[in-house]
């Protein structure tokens, strides 16, 4: 009975911190997000102050991308050696300050300098949080957090767009600069006191790893699996690819959708506004709608994965037929393909990566997957761009359907196979056991 007693006292106290840890990481990417959409909804205020260039202006958005995508790789490598909560509290409090220096000092070489260095700052983030979960939560109860979790860049951006812009109509464009940079920094020293990434400390259990494994080996003589090890021998840049697909199409509908109604229906600003928070607000069933499809298929992520994939190739398709016969409906594309892109999303940043704790890197898996999808954002300018010119919007539609199947392609080819039979001990591939273990339901279809 005093078992049974401190086992129930142990499990309650493990929920109540799993959901403590959960509401403090979700907050943080949130605020991330006001950090960094920031700079579009300013812009137009900058560049009407300093009368800039659009390609000064733009280049500004590009090399945040460029920093952005390039930090997710090293801050995902690192994330799994740091303590989460020193990575999480740094990459907060260094944000807030790029902001509050953003509107501090207004000149152009600063402020691409800066904006610059925001952009390694914010992806110190994600990797981490992705680590959190797995620390705090067992494999068979990851689905819930890595859903929630994955709706706080989608609450980030909607408060972004509602409340800075309203700030901004009623002050200068600074002001959407140093509230997120003042908010950010008061609540980095608010986590520093309450994030705690040891569950040990209050002596509960640590998910990260298999208890059975941590039994089996000795701790000191471990060590986590290169990151070249899983890509190599997991097929990971099947699944690369398919991030870098869904970033072009997924970030490409946030940087066109504007011109594009504009363009072909002379839309209004107050209706392309309109238009545009419409997106997000769909995203959030699409997000929703990934969490669901993993619970249906758990432990076989190839079908959803899949699944979302082929709709969205689905929609390009009638949207490329589509296109140009009605602003609204036009609208209803971009929403619905944006919305099932964020499933893909969150499969490939969430879910992925949590499967791969058993190896000690998921941080630097989410990163790796991170650094592809913002390639892709990235690219997606300049490839569209070139379409278009050529060929017309119609052309670009054409193109997100040839990456749905290049999506559907390599999420079918990083799934293909069954796990092979653990290597000896011996072998440079040792630690890969507890990772096929942790897969095999990924092919077996069973739980964890």
């Amino acid at each position: 009975m005093k078992v049974h007693a401190a086992n129930t006292r142990a499990g309650s106290m493990q929920r109540v911190w799993q959901r403590k840890i959960l509401l403090l990481c979700w907050i943080s990417y949130a605020l991330s997000y006001l950090c960094r959409t920031n700079l579009s909804i300013a812009l137009p205020g900058m560049t009407g102050e300093f009368s800039w260039s659009a390609s000064s202006a733009g280049l500004i958005g590009s090399a945040f991308f460029i920093s952005y995508a390039a930090g997710h790789l090293l801050s995902g490598i690192a994330g799994d050696r740091l303590p989460i909560k020193k990575f999480l509290c740094a990459g907060m409090f260094g944000t807030s300050l790029c902001n509050l220096l953003m509107g501090f000092f207004p000149v152009y070489g600063v402020i691409l300098a800066v904006w610059t260095v925001n952009g390694l700052f914010l992806s110190t983030l994600w990797g981490p949080i992705v680590r959190a979960i797995a620390v705090w939560y067992s494999p068979d109860d990851r689905n819930s957090p890595a859903v929630i979790i994955s709706f706080s860049s989608l609450a980030g951006y909607l408060l972004s767009w509602a409340g800075l812009g309203l700030l901004i109509q009623y002050a200068s464009w600074r002001a959407a600069f140093f509230l997120p940079g003042a908010v950010t920094l008061c609540y980095s020293f608010l986590f520093a006191a309450k994030m705690n990434d040891n569950p040990a400390r209050v002596g509960l259990t640590n998910y990260s790893r298999p208890a059975e494994e941590a039994e089996a080996a000795d701790s000191s003589q471990e060590r986590p699996v290169s990151l070249w090890t899983l890509v190599r021998e997991q097929r990971l840049l099947y699944f690369c690819v398919a991030a870098l697909a869904q970033g072009v199409i997924k970030d490409g509908i946030t940087l066109w959708e504007p011109t594009i109604l504009t363009d072909l229906y002379d839309a209004s600003a107050g209706i392309v506004a309109t238009a545009s928070s419409l997106i997000p607000l769909c995203s959030f069933f699409g997000v929703f709608l990934s969490g669901r499809l993993m619970n249906r298929y758990y432990g076989r992520e190839k079908k959803p994965g899949m699944l979302l994939f082929l709709g969205t190739g689905c929609c390009c398709l009638f949207f490329f037929l589509l296109l140009g016969r009605s602003l609204w409906l036009d609208v209803l594309f971009f929403s619905v393909i944006s919305a099932l892109l964020c499933g893909v999303n969150t499969l490939l940043l969430t879910f992925i990566p949590l499967r791969l704790s058993a190896c000690g890197r998921s941080s630097s898996v989410a990163g790796l997957f991170n650094f592809f999808a913002y390639l892709g954002a990235g690219s997606s300018g300049i490839l569209s761009g070139a379409l278009v010119d050529r060929w017309g919007w119609s052309s670009t539609v054409l193109l997100w359907a040839g990456l749905c199947l290049l999506g559907i392609v390599m999420i079918a080819a990083g799934f293909r196979g069954k796990p092979a039979a653990a290597e000896d001990a011996a072998q440079p591939g040792r630690h890969l056991p507890r990772l096929r273990k942790a897969l095999s339901a990924g092919h077996a279809g069973t739980r964890p």
